[in-house]
């Protein structure tokens, strides 16, 4: 019967120690970014697309999250236009439909391009501490008024 309640506490230790605190990074832009989210020996890089999160797991302690918009991202872009460019070129070949969907497809990709272009070459960061009450902590990305990055760690 002790040897049950000493397997009991050994597998109630390695369960509670495999219960790290996370930082979930999620992502307001309309395009990619990358997060790099440094904790107390650790460091992470999370891609969250637009309007999702990605989480990873982290150590107690202070934690800082670095932002930047993701350069591959911007080839792709680059490679998209192209080819709706290359389409709209031979627009003989579209019917009415396709045609308007290649224009609306060109209006969305420009103007992802466009608030990409305002945050490229920028960075912006924040911090905070994870305590061993707290399970974890939130990053939200997003843009001000004139396309800068904000990031901010709640």
């Amino acid at each position: 019967m002790k040897r049950m309640k000493w397997i009991a506490m050994i597998l109630a230790a390695a369960l509670l120690a495999g219960c790290a605190p996370t930082i979930t990074v999620t992502n307001q832009t309309t395009f990619p970014v990358r997060a790099i989210v440094t904790s107390k020996g650790t460091r992470n890089v999370l891609s969250p697309s637009p309007g999702e999160s990605s989480t990873a797991e982290v150590n107690e302690g202070p934690y800082r999250a670095t932002v930047i918009p993701d350069t591959e991202w911007i080839e792709y872009a680059k490679l998209t236009r192209k080819v709706l460019n290359d389409q709209l070129a031979n627009a003989d070949k579209l019917t009415g439909p396709q045609l308007l969907d290649v224009i609306a497809r060109l209006k969305d990709i420009a103007q992802r391009m466009a608030q990409y272009e305002q945050a490229a070459g920028t960075s912006n960061s924040c911090g905070g501490k994870i305590t061993e009450e707290s399970t974890g902590a939130l990053v939200i990305i997003s843009q001000d008024a004139v396309g800068t990055l904000v990031v901010s760690c709640k």
